[in-house]
């Protein structure tokens, strides 16, 4: 694993490739930046934003869309929002982890009420929404909504509560959006954001641990960690040219920095497996 940038985030969030620029974007998501990497360089630019962002997606326009605290975005260059959905009518409140689906739909979940500490509910969820602003809840009941991904054949939907340290394996069907939990589930301690490779492995971050977990997807267990450079892993993807470079990105919220001094800088691995280029929306 190595240092690519020690840009000391307060949490790395939602790192994802964008081809068209041959940048890696991620999200200082307290610290109220988006941040695009050159992992070739290792040059990094900071775009100062006016609301923190959890997550990016991006249209077939190359748009980004963001996830926040007052829901789903397009964000324009002058930081100022488009709607994707009636935000009068569907209240996605403290958007957390998000995703593009095989379907190009947005998937997008939220942190519960009693996460963030306003109420005692248990009330995160998962959606969906389509170009048309069609928003679905798929998952209810849910602490704090975290990663998620789906397998190479597109038939099977990965997510986790993190809040549960479970991460659940849903039969995903692609035309219709609708998912349905397999019975199927891993236990990984700290589980944050995660990716897939093209052999239906899981790399998972896990938050507190120090490493990425792999998690065979077949048998549902966990076959390696990979150590990162930095106490607190909050997300993982693959990216480059050939999509086999696994980039970890990392939070210095609640380090200790007298002895993680690489805490919330982000890493990059050259593998010798790949993943997917990220679907986009619309």
């Amino acid at each position: 694993m190595k240092l690519i940038s020690n840009k000391h985030c307060i949490i790395g969030e939602g790192p994802i490739w964008n081809e068209n620029e041959r940048k890696l974007y991620l999200t200082n998501g307290m610290g109220f930046e988006i941040c695009m990497l050159d992992i070739y360089t290792g040059t990094l630019t900071a775009r100062k934003l006016d609301v923190g962002v959890a997550a990016i997606a991006f249209d077939r326009n190359n748009r980004i869309i963001v996830s926040r605290k007052d829901g789903v975005f397009i964000l324009n260059d002058d930081n100022t929002t488009n709607e994707l959905y009636d935000t009068k009518k569907f209240k996605i409140s403290y958007a957390n982890d998000m995703k593009v689906g095989p379907d190009g739909r947005i998937y997008v979940g939220t942190q519960s009420s009693k996460r963030i500490g306003v109420s005692d509910d248990i009330d995160g969820k998962l959606y969906s929404i389509d170009k048309n602003g069609n928003v679905r809840i798929l998952l209810d009941n849910i602490q704090l909504s975290n990663g998620l991904d789906w397998s190479m054949d597109e038939k099977r939907l990965y997510h986790t509560d993190s809040d549960t340290n479970i991460i659940k394996e849903y039969d995903f069907d692609k035309a219709s959006g609708n998912i349905a939990f397999t019975g199927r589930q891993v236990e990984v301690c700290g589980v944050d954001g995660f990716t897939i490779d093209k052999n239906d492995n899981i790399f998972a971050a896990c938050w507190g641990q120090g490493h990425i977990a792999v998690i065979d997807t077949a048998t549902m267990k966990i076959i390696d960690h990979i150590p990162v450079g930095a106490n607190i892993p909050a997300s993982c993807t693959f990216c480059g040219d050939d999509m086999d470079i696994l980039a970890v990105v990392t939070a210095s919220y609640g380090a200790d920095l007298d002895s993680d001094t690489n805490a919330g800088c982000t890493f990059i691995k050259n593998c010798n497996t790949s993943g997917r280029k990220p679907y986009i929306f619309g």
